[in-house]
């Protein structure tokens, strides 16, 4: 009778443990339940968050560790080499990583064995739950992604729409007082007078600059393209803005690639980005600075960098230098259309720009243009 009660002792013990293990599993699966429910944490976050939650599963909780390593990016507390399991946490049919759990090597656990056949099978079924709230995520930031581009766009839209309307409200009356001002000069002896005339002028030519940048951004000048040569236009461009560097005292180099291919292009709305690449540079320089335009084939496209020695671009600021009308500029010393107007352009020729810059060192612009077939 004494060896079937221990017998049926050790049953019930047996029994209550397992029940003890499956109720871990269970709060463990909730928990993890619980984290996918969270709807505006960013993808890392709620992969550390359900990681937290998988140790209380385990025989020994207060000792398990739990990672994932997800498109070779390492999450979590991973456990020793000898004490763990894997499970592989594929995505779409894709295996992306896997989901590791166990203990450190060096830990002295109090029994064995080390893993129950019911926790493999338990960090299978996290790894697919791991899987869909990875999958989850990434879909809601891909949808916020181009909720946020659409909106983006239909800014432009508006915005575009504002300034053709601008420009041509503009356009008249400028007109009327350049030529005004220019006869009225005509006819004018006194040299102060004329003096205040040639200001009226200058100025009246600059806003005609800025109503082009307007009509330019919102696609009011009708284009013009011819496969031409981007060594003698950038040359062109240069003559332009020659007495503007050359108040500056900056030296400009040119490092020409011989035998470039020709590439389709508009050759004033060209010229209009090397000119405001060249004027934006001129502004972050220092007097006697250097300037150095370089050109270049790579794969079927020419490319140029546009290199200054300036003042360079703050990290923060970098990512927002091609938005209309942004600019760093005192207010009535810039409108902020330059970079837009230039980033516009590249766009539409098929080209593409990106720039680098090192604060206190310099600023590269790097554009690439898709040779003429």
């Amino acid at each position: 009778m004494g060896d079937v009660a221990h017998d049926a002792t050790g049953l019930n013990e047996g029994a209550a443990v397992q029940l003890r293990e499956r109720i871990k599993e269970l709060q463990c699966l909730y928990a993890m339940a619980r984290v996918a429910q969270e709807p505006h944490a960013d993808r890392r976050t709620l992969v550390e968050a359900a990681l937290a939650t998988i140790p209380q599963g385990w025989q020994w909780p207060e000792r398990a560790r739990a990672a994932v390593i997800l498109d070779d990016e390492h999450i979590g507390d991973p456990p020793g080499e000898l004490r763990r399991i894997t499970a592989p946490i594929t995505i779409n049919g894709q295996q992306r990583g896997q989901l590791l759990a166990g203990y450190p090597d060096e830990d002295a656990l109090p029994g064995t064995p080390v893993f129950l056949p019911e926790e493999e099978q338990l960090l299978e079924t996290l790894a697919t739950e791991m899987a869909q709230l990875i999958e989850r995520q990434e879909h809601r930031e891909q949808r916020m992604k181009m909720e946020a581009h659409l909106r983006h766009n239909d800014r432009l839209m508006l915005l575009s729409e504002l300034t053709a309307g601008i420009a041509h409200e503009l356009n008249t009356p400028l007109g009327n007082v350049l030529g005004y001002a220019e006869l009225l000069k005509t006819n004018e002896t006194d040299p102060a007078r004329r003096e205040d005339l040639q200001r009226i002028i200058d100025s009246a030519i600059i806003g005609r600059e800025v109503v082009k940048k307007l009509m330019y951004f919102s696609c009011e000048m009708p284009s013009q393209f011819r496969v031409l040569d981007v060594n003698e236009l950038i040359t062109g461009a240069l003559r332009l803005v020659r007495r503007q560097c050359e108040e500056r005292q900056v030296q400009v180099e040119t490092r020409f690639a011989e035998a470039l291919p020709p590439v389709r292009l508009d050759p004033v709305q060209f010229e209009q980005v090397i000119i405001n690449l060249v004027l934006n540079a001129l502004t972050a320089m220092p007097a006697a600075g250097a300037l150095r335009i370089t050109t270049h084939g790579d794969a079927g496209r020419v490319c140029i960098d546009v290199t200054d020695n300036g003042s360079g671009i703050a990290p923060d600021v970098l990512p927002r230098i091609f938005q209309p009308f942004f600019t760093t500029k005192p207010a009535g010393e810039g409108t902020g259309l330059g970079l837009s107007l230039v980033h516009g352009i590249v766009q539409g020729h098929n080209g593409s720009i990106t720039v680098g810059s090192t604060l206190g060192e310099g600023t590269t612009f790097h554009l690439t243009f898709p040779a003429a077939a």
